[in-house]
């Protein structure tokens, strides 16, 4: 209370000041410029361009960018279904982006394989125009474990029933060009029309004698 009473008297003008103003003439107040209220404005900030990124906000807009994950391109076991999907309904268009422009590609039933992308396209152009949609490859078995290397068995059907002699497996490796996964190498095994069975053993061991008695015949394979 004692602190409140003293702030009072501290601000209260003395009476002899009062009085001294009392004294003075009118026309000392009439000289006096009263200020006039006035409206306020607002200034607008200055505008940025849209270029225009404050520091502290580019820093974090820079660390975001690290921390977000590059989307990860097709796995190679989708690529390769995707492959024998498009081959079944006869779309070569969808089939050019799965293939690397350098790829081999090795059919076993033919004695060379097919290199590039363009050779590769124009053997199963030939293969599509020799079949029909009714002839489907059918996967039986595909490895999803690697992102480089997809290997698949695999059997044809005619209207869904089996077709005659054609299991088969075939390999593939893949890499990420231009940020598509596409297929480099592949290679298909087919089921032969003829089983020699045990005849098959007799002839390795042929093969294996006529080696070891010359062994520069391996120079001919």
């Amino acid at each position: 209370m004692s602190f409140t009473a003293s702030l009072v008297s501290s601000l209260t003008p003395p009476s002899s000041l009062v009085s001294s103003l009392s004294d003075l003439p009118p026309s000392f107040f009439l000289g006096t410029s009263l200020c006039q209220p006035t409206s306020l404005t607002r200034s607008r900030p200055p505008r940025l361009s849209a270029s225009f990124v404050p520091a502290a906000k580019a820093v974090s807009l820079a660390t975001a960018k690290d921390v977000v994950p590059e989307l990860a391109p097709t796995s190679a076991s989708e690529v390769v279904s995707s492959f024998y999907a498009a081959i079944n309904v006869h779309d070569l268009s969808s089939v050019t982006d799965l293939i690397a422009q350098n790829c081999v590609y090795e059919d076993l039933v033919f004695s060379s394989p097919f290199v590039g992308r363009k050779a590769i396209l124009d053997f199963f152009g030939k293969f599509i125009e020799s079949t029909s949609t009714d002839l489907q490859f059918v996967i039986d078995d595909i490895s999803t474990e690697d992102s480089s290397a997809v290997g698949v068995s695999w059997h044809l059907e005619w209207k869904g029933k089996n077709f005659p002699f054609s299991k088969g497996c075939s390999f593939y490796r893949l890499e990420v060009i231009d940020g598509k996964r596409q297929i480099v190498y592949g290679r298909d095994c087919v089921e032969p029309a003829i089983k020699p069975g045990e005849t098959v053993l007799a002839a390795i061991k042929g093969v294996t004698w006529l080696l070891q008695k010359f062994p520069q015949l391996a120079d001919q394979f």
